[in-house]
């Protein structure tokens, strides 16, 4: 399967009918493919981009109008917290330990 045949049909699973989204797919499945030492994304991968996507696509809408990765500040004697859980940007937007995990049964080993 292509890189642009995967696109299609995580759009289509997805209901996305623009190409807003684009980007974002083709960056998941770059990054599963660099990690995976693939050239072409097998159909079995389809599942975990779509859910990685939506996860980011979750994660911009919740977190639209708000610093990212910030939990709480407070003002007197300034004390700034930042999210460092399961569920921050780096997580969300790279390959988190549970993501590798998932994918190396699909990783191959370089020539």
């Amino acid at each position: 399967m292509t890189v642009e045949e995967m696109v299609a049909l995580v759009k289509a699973n997805l209901k996305i009918e623009d190409d807003s989204r684009d980007l974002t797919i083709t960056d998941v499945i770059q990054e599963v493919l660099n990690f995976c030492n693939l050239m072409e994304p097998p159909a079995e991968l389809e599942p975990f981009i779509r859910r990685k996507v939506k996860a980011i696509i979750d994660y911009e809408a919740e977190n639209s109008n708000t610093v990212f990765d910030v939990q709480s500040i407070r003002e007197g004697d300034v004390s700034i917290t930042y999210n460092t859980n399961e569920v921050s940007r780096e997580t969300i937007y790279g390959l988190s330990d549970k993501d590798k995990k998932a994918l190396m049964r699909f990783r191959r080993l370089r020539r």
